[in-house]
């Protein structure tokens, strides 16, 4: 695809309370020869993990995502966080650099979070490197050019995550859900659309304690559920979590939701009011359970999305067959699959829906190439295998002669029992891994996706495409 780039680099230095920083702005126009429906390359050098959001929002015309850099290249150095802009009417392109050489880390990449004066509010921190959740947020609506200083607030442990909602049904107070105390599910909380923070409850407490004896323990680490957030940002934030990280235990999955200060099933029982003690009660098992796990499934959290009735629908990985290697670290993850449930009311309808491929790499042996669902239909999402999502047998570029991930659209007509695959990219070089599907009020519908080549979370060579159709 051919781009016509234009760079402007400009450098402001800013004095802080304590520390003299040095600030980067980085501003950069790419003005694309775009073709809707067709790849475009938006952002050289970035990448992101799976269990932070909003990683892309819309305001107006633009989709506003955030990605960060492993390696010094095309201008941008390892570990450079940023926000980038699409806006569609112009096919103009803008990034800031909210923090340069912060970690090359993926899960460092910034929650973000449209306030309702179409402000933007960014919230990022170290992957447990210290205590801190950082944010700053934009001068004016919808300009990702100027933004405030960055700020910290100590959540009183390793920070890691960062899922950002703001609730209009409670004068818009914002939510932070982030991994925190004990390593577990905690949420920091601000009632002036950011500019101040405050302790506000754990999620839930999972401990060594509770896993020691468990036959489901694999003993390889472990007290650390992984959990996805989804909001209509009114009353009501929805999550969807594993017991642990799928290495350290036989992972089933769960659902549950937060409204006026309790914590609710998926049926609406009541199962706590959350203290600001720092203290829980709930274990992941009293939530709803969509999917029972053992040694041969292993699941794991991929996408959330809720739709107009409060009904949330859900897309995870299932590593199968791996009881052998459960204990061996980097021997498992030839085979996985993913599943979509579905809320009806009343209960959850679950189904094996497409061979997800094999592991992303070793050491991690259930990363997959992850999965969307789309915010605007209930019937739509993109996944990302190495596999046929039929049959299961390799993808093989006729380009290289290579196994690549792949992306595919899939629909359904019959409420997820069945789907229809469409390949999205194929015979690829790279491998395209991890979409994003932002949700957007107007005519047009946008996918997001790195490509490239993922070797581990910290050291990645990977671009950020984009494709926006036409509904």
């Amino acid at each position: 695809m051919d781009l016509a780039e234009n760079l402007d680099h400009s450098l402001n230095a800013s004095l802080d309370m304590k520390n003299v920083l040095l600030l980067l702005t980085v501003l950069v126009c790419l003005v694309t020869k775009a073709v809707a429906g067709q790849p475009v390359l938006v952002k050289s050098n970035g990448g992101w993990c799976w269990f932070q959001g909003e990683r892309a929002v819309v305001v107006g015309q633009q989709v506003i995502f955030t990605s960060i850099s492993s390696g010094q290249r095309d201008g941008w150095n390892s570990g450079d966080l940023v926000v980038t802009s699409i806006d569609i009417t112009s096919s103009a392109v803008h990034h800031h650099l909210l923090s340069g050489e912060f970690q090359s880390d993926d899960h460092d990449v910034a929650g973000l979070c449209v306030l309702p004066d179409n402000r933007i509010l960014a919230v990022y921190g170290k992957h447990n490197s210290d205590a801190y959740q950082r944010s700053r947020l934009t001068l004016k609506p919808g300009d990702i050019t100027r933004w405030t200083d960055e700020s910290k607030f100590d959540v009183g442990a390793g920070y890691t995550y960062a899922n950002v909602f703001s609730l209009s049904a409670e004068d818009h107070r914002i939510y932070n859900f982030h991994r925190g105390r004990g390593f577990n599910p905690n949420c920091t909380v601000s009632s002036d659309l950011g500019v101040s923070w405050s302790y506000g409850f754990r999620l839930l407490e999972w401990t060594r304690e509770d896993i020691k004896d468990d036959p489901r323990y694999t003993g390889l680490d472990g007290s650390r559920p992984y959990l996805r957030y989804a909001s209509r940002g009114v009353d009501t934030i929805h999550f969807f979590l594993s017991d642990d990280h799928p290495r350290a235990y036989d992972n089933s999955v769960y659902h549950g939701y937060y409204r006026n200060g309790k914590i609710y099933a998926s049926d609406g029982t009541e199962l706590a009011t959350p203290g600001s003690d720092g203290r829980s009660d709930l274990k992941p098992h009293d939530f709803t359970e969509i999917f029972t796990g053992n040694a041969d499934h292993v699941a794991w959290p991929c996408d959330i999305c809720v739709d107009e009735n409060e009904r949330p629908r859900v897309v995870f990985s299932v590593q199968v067959g791996d009881a052998a290697n459960r204990t061996l670290r980097s021997k498992g993850g030839a085979d996985h699959r993913y599943y979509f449930g579905r809320w009806t009311g009343w209960r959850w309808d679950v189904y094996p829906i497409a061979h997800a491929g094999t592991k992303l790499y070793a050491g991690e042996d259930d990363y997959t190439g992850l999965a969307a669902l789309d915010p605007q239909d209930d019937d739509r999402m993109v996944i990302s295998t190495n596999a046929d999502p039929v049959t299961g047998s390799p993808l093989i570029s006729s380009a290289d002669n290579q196994r690549h991930w792949e992306l595919f659209e899939g629909n359904t007509s019959d409420g997820g029992k069945s789907w229809r695959w469409t390949a999205i990219t194929a015979n690829s070089t790279a491998d395209n891994l991890r979409p994003i599907i932002p949700k957007w009020d107007s005519d047009h519908r946008v996918l997001l996706w790195a490509k490239g080549k993922l070797s581990s979370y910290t050291d990645y060579d990977l671009d950020i495409y984009a494709q926006i159709d036409k509904r």
